[in-house]
């Protein structure tokens, strides 16, 4: 009988405290994986941790920044050498500023939005190859968005941000595969999690909106623990022939 290939054995998660990296930290934890948790705030990193503890595993937290230089070398140095390896990271830390078209974009907006959607990014992957290159192989999985690869109104600095992250994953699977390294992006559709609970209610106090919007998602809304068990996939050995993709987690959003 056909076994299953196994997952990740050591994760880093960035954005782990709330939504997406918390849902997909939980997931990784009770497969038996140990996990940093990374995110700005010490609390709900905590929680976190304290969830993952209870169900017997095991989660290291580092809270600060992951745009900071230094920061992410100094924190995945860490799950490196109090867990033996780095096997996977999921780099899910995001933020949305402004939700306005490109002339109502301040220079403020733009700059913090790419500084963490997209510089954030390249030093948590940077931290994470310098491991995974030494050790012969690994798996990396980008948070990007559907706004990434198509349209999405009103989300100038978000969507560019985001369709960065996606060229910018291409590139690191090009670039490392030849030492074993993956890496592939996962892009969200409509979720419900915190970032998106004030547009979702906006969207809800308009019967007629509500309605098309329901509309664009022929499975309904997703959850996030849709997108933790396809970061979990693309992380396990399951995937062991898959990198370079953007895949698409959105009820079918983006093949209307």
């Amino acid at each position: 009988m056909e076994t299953f290939a196994p997952g990740p054995r050591t994760a880093c998660i960035t954005g782990a405290g709330t939504g997406l990296g918390r849902a997909t930290a939980e997931l990784f934890g009770a497969r038996g994986c140990t996990v940093l948790l990374v995110g700005r705030r010490p609390g709900p990193l905590e929680e976190v941790r304290a969830a993952i503890e209870e169900r017997g595993g095991r989660a290291l937290v580092e809270a600060g920044d992951v745009a900071e230089p230094g920061f992410m070398d100094a924190a995945v140095e860490r799950l490196g050498r109090e867990a033996g390896s780095v096997d996977a990271l999921v780099a899910n830390a995001g933020v949305v500023v402004a939700r306005v078209g490109a002339l109502e974009t301040t220079e403020e907006d733009w700059q913090t939005t790419l500084r963490v959607n997209l510089t954030g990014v390249h030093r948590s992957c940077k931290a994470a190859l310098r491991f995974m290159v030494e050790a012969g192989g690994g798996a990396i999985v980008t948070i990007s968005s559907i706004s990434g690869q198509v349209a999405v109104p009103l989300r100038a600095s978000y969507s560019a941000s985001k369709g960065g992250v996606i060229a910018y994953t291409r590139n690191l699977a090009v670039d490392y595969a030849h030492v074993g390294v993956r890496a592939n992006c996962i892009c969200p559709g409509f979720v419900e999690t915190d970032i998106n609970r004030d547009s979702l209610r906006a969207l809800q106090a308009d019967p007629e909106a509500w309605r098309i919007f329901q509309s664009r998602h022929p499975l309904g809304l997703g959850r996030p623990e849709d997108v933790a068990r396809a970061a979990w996939f693309l992380c396990s050995g399951e995937a062991r022939w898959i990198t370079g993709v953007d895949l698409s987690v959105d009820g079918g959003y983006t093949a209307l």
